[in-house]
């Protein structure tokens, strides 16, 4: 192992235990010294509206169930510690119920192959061998990837309708400028039951580009967790039925970066469809409600 990657991975330990009582606020200075405003709150709600626009969300929610492969690589040693899922590189494919917390993952390679792991609304199952669906009790890790990916995909539409959005400012990410909107549940400043998120809208394309988000649920439990934040960047747009779907996530560890190699982890998905099969396959048992788009 390089020294300096020993080095790192010390001082980060060293940050996080130093913090551990901590818990991570993504609120700007805007957000923090300024009272709430309408004007301010309409601000950040028409960025997102008009970003949902441009990216042909408005066509997204009138589908039904879509699917795509996907393939997610967890590089370095915090990979190896952090990974979602048995192997370090997988590829799976996905089937997702547009607004909801239904979805499936099938393993295509690796430890698992063959395997299906899901949730419907929440309540976790696998199907192994062949057989048929059996809900238990979540897997931490993989059950945290799985509405993760999900909310990733469906962002600019779930932040959209949060109940508190802010216009939090303007900063700068590799010579652009960006409209921040800030977004959270319950209240303002952090706390245990809501994730809080800031939204990075393009100025010149009004698109959104990257998202910072806090990690409330943090499946690895490790001494300073609640003080853990991460941030995705969108790329690789394509049009798809008139929506533009990111084709590559690329996911941080605190924080955004300058240099796009620096990624946890990313996911690069292909075959993306919308429609090619029904709803009620992901309804294993139809006594369970449907549910909204954020955990109650």
């Amino acid at each position: 192992m390089k020294k300096l990657e020993i080095s790192k991975i010390v001082i980060l330990l060293i940050t996080t235990i130093s913090f551990q009582s901590c818990i991570a606020d993504l609120r700007t200075s805007l957000i923090k010294n300024e009272p709430a405003t309408e004007e301010n709150i309409q601000h950040g709600k028409n960025i997102l509206e008009k970003a949902w626009i441009a990216q042909g969300f408005d066509k997204f929610e009138q589908h039904s169930v879509y699917t795509f492969r996907g393939t997610d690589n967890w590089q370095g040693i915090m990979g190896k510690m952090g990974k979602l899922w048995p192997d370090s590189q997988t590829t799976m494919s996905f089937k997702y119920e547009v607004g909801t917390f239904n979805g499936q993952i099938q393993f295509e390679d690796g430890k698992r192959a063959g395997d299906i792991v899901g949730f419907q609304n929440w309540n976790y199952y696998e199907a192994t061998n062949g057989g048929e669906p059996i809900f238990q009790e979540t897997d931490k890790r993989i059950g945290f990837g799985l509405p993760a990916f999900q909310y990733f995909t469906e962002m600019i539409s779930r932040l959209r309708k949060a109940p508190i959005i802010r216009y939090a400012g303007e900063n700068e990410m590799r010579n652009q400028k960006y409209d921040l909107v800030f977004c959270t549940w319950n209240a303002e400043k952090p706390h245990d039951e809501a994730d809080q998120y800031v939204a990075w809208v393009n100025k010149n394309t009004g698109i959104l580009d990257f998202v910072q988000f806090t990690i409330r649920e943090n499946y690895l439990r490790a001494p300073g967790y609640k003080s853990m934040y991460g941030g995705i960047e969108f790329s690789d747009l394509r049009e798809i039925d008139g929506s533009l779907v990111a084709f590559e996530q690329s996911i941080y560890m605190l924080g955004l970066k300058n240099n796009k190699e620096k990624y946890l982890h990313q996911l690069t998905i292909s075959d993306f469809e919308f429609d090619n099969f029904n709803e009620q396959y992901l309804e294993i048992d139809t006594n369970i409600a449907k549910g909204g788009d954020f955990k109650e």
